[in-house]
Parts: structure tokens; C-alpha cells; sequence
């Protein structure tokens, strides 16, 4: 998958381990096999804000990704974007972007799913993907 790659081309910090190790614990069934998730966060090589969160998206859609919604931004009370949410397609599969600023940290997550995948697990009575 190229979440790993792309991450690492705008400079993104890299996968958070202790999300890896949640992440993997908590996958949904088969769904887990229908899935690949990134989350990082702020680090003092690798700050994430807006900026890079546009970077992210306007690398995915030169790799050949489409972005079929306009990205949502939402501001908080003080003017500051404190989350981004973007959608990418490409070949069957879907990433779903976020980026959100906390009090004290921010987050940069994907997770990408094989359409295929969820549509034959949900025909088979699985979960619903989760979102």
C-alpha cells in the first residue's frame, strides 16, 4: 500500500507503533483483511499541521488518486483549522484522510479500504465498516 510511502514523501511522521499494535487488536472481523490504516502524530522532526495535510492529499491525487468530495475543513472558535477530512479513490479502494489538532497534539490519519472486500464481508453478514 502506499500510505507508508506517501507519508514519508511530505515528510509525515511515521506510523505511530502503539496505534499499530491497537489498531491490529481491534480490527472488526474479516474486515481487518479489508483494511490498512496509518495514524501519526506531532513530532519535533516531523510537525503535522494543515499544510502538510494538503501536501498529503495533493501527493495522493498525483499518484493517480481522486478526491470525488471537496475536503472538509472545520475552524475552531479562534480562527485555527483543527480538522481536515478528505476522501481519495482509486482502483477499488478508498482512503479515508483526517487531520486533527488537540489541545496539545495534532493527528494525521488514513485508513484505506478494498471496496471490494467490505462489499463481500457485509453480502456475508460481517461488521460494517467502521465509520
Amino acid at each position: 500500500m502506499e500510505l507508508d510511502s506517501v507519508t514519508a514523501d511530505v515528510g509525515a511522521p511515521p506510523n505511530d507503533p502503539d496505534w499499530a499494535r491497537l489498531d491490529a487488536k481491534f480490527q472488526i472481523g474479516a474486515l481487518g483483511d479489508c483494511t490498512v490504516s496509518y495514524k501519526g502524530f506531532d513530532t519535533a522532526a516531523a510537525t503535522l499541521d494543515v499544510a502538510r495535510t494538503n501536501a498529503l492529499a495533493d501527493a495522493l491525487t498525483a499518484r493517480g488518486w481522486t478526491e470525488p468530495h471537496k475536503r472538509k475543513e472545520r475552524t475552531a472558535q479562534d480562527g485555527t483549522v483543527d480538522r481536515v477530512e478528505g476522501v481519495f479513490k482509486k482502483r477499488g479502494w478508498t482512503v479515508v484522510m483526517e487531520y486533527r489538532l488537540f489541545t496539545d497534539k495534532r493527528s494525521l490519519g488514513l485508513t484505506a479500504f478494498d471496496e471490494a472486500c467490505v462489499k463481500q464481508n457485509r453480502a456475508a453478514g460481517g461488521a460494517a465498516f467502521p465509520g
